[in-house]
């Protein structure tokens, strides 16, 4: 029965919506108690509100990514990932389900990159003896910066893969290239466009990192001068 239940969460999309409903009680609970405790001094709830704000853009992202590239190649969902059951046997698929299955694991395959992202920002802006820390209006100004990335690189890599010059970084690209499957240029350029978009975001939230440290110092810097 335990394997059932775990079975449950972990691969079916109820079970991930669950965890999720379950993260916000507990986030809220924690809040609530944060706020109970030191009232208008609280911090808690901010950081939660700033991690759910990463999420939901993070999730935003994954939706239009996924969308966008399910019209450039229906095939790279449908068997590159592997969505026959729930698209069913005709070929090429109704447009609406295949936009909104795609959509789904846009949303799934983003919303914890996105926490992680939130997370990598609050403990880069953590409290620091004569560093002084950024507002979170400031913080959430850097959000659009790992999606303004992402999409670049994604549309770089896309452009790099229907022109084939991707196939040498996975083998099952370029089998699918020789053998003419599956409208090859459009498959690869969807697979293109969502490397890039994985890099994209990590140079994205680097760029996001490095910016909070040397405006911290910056705040630093102008303190000292002003004392």
């Amino acid at each position: 029965m335990l394997d059932t239940f775990w079975n449950f969460l972990i691969n079916t999309n109820t079970g991930l919506a669950v965890r999720i409903l379950a993260g916000v009680c507990i986030f809220a609970v924690l809040a609530a108690v944060d706020y109970y405790k030191y009232r208008k001094s609280a911090t808690r709830w901010k950081e939660y509100l700033f991690l759910l704000a990463a999420v939901c853009i993070a999730m935003l992202y994954g939706i239009a990514n996924n969308m966008i590239t399910s019209s450039i190649s229906w095939e790279y969902f449908y068997y590159g990932k592997e969505l026959q059951t729930a698209l069913g046997e005709q070929t090429p698929p109704d447009v609406a389900t295949l936009r909104f299955e795609a959509g789904k694991i846009g949303m799934m395959a983003t919303w914890t990159v996105g926490l992680l992202l939130g997370v990598a920002v609050l403990i880069v802006n953590n409290p620091c003896k004569n560093l002084p820390r950024l507002s979170y209006r400031k913080l959430y100004w850097l959000l659009p910066i790992p999606i303004a990335s992402a999409v670049l690189f994604g549309a770089v890599f896309g452009i790099l893969g229907y022109s084939g010059w991707l196939n040498s970084f996975a083998s099952d690209i370029q089998g699918i290239w020789d053998d003419n499957l599956w409208r090859p240029r459009c498959f690869a350029a969807a697979w293109g466009v969502h490397l890039g978009g994985y890099i994209g975001g990590i140079v994205g939230a680097i760029i996001a990192i490095a910016i909070i440290i040397r405006k911290r110092f910056g705040k630093r810097k102008a303190l000292s001068s002003a004392e």
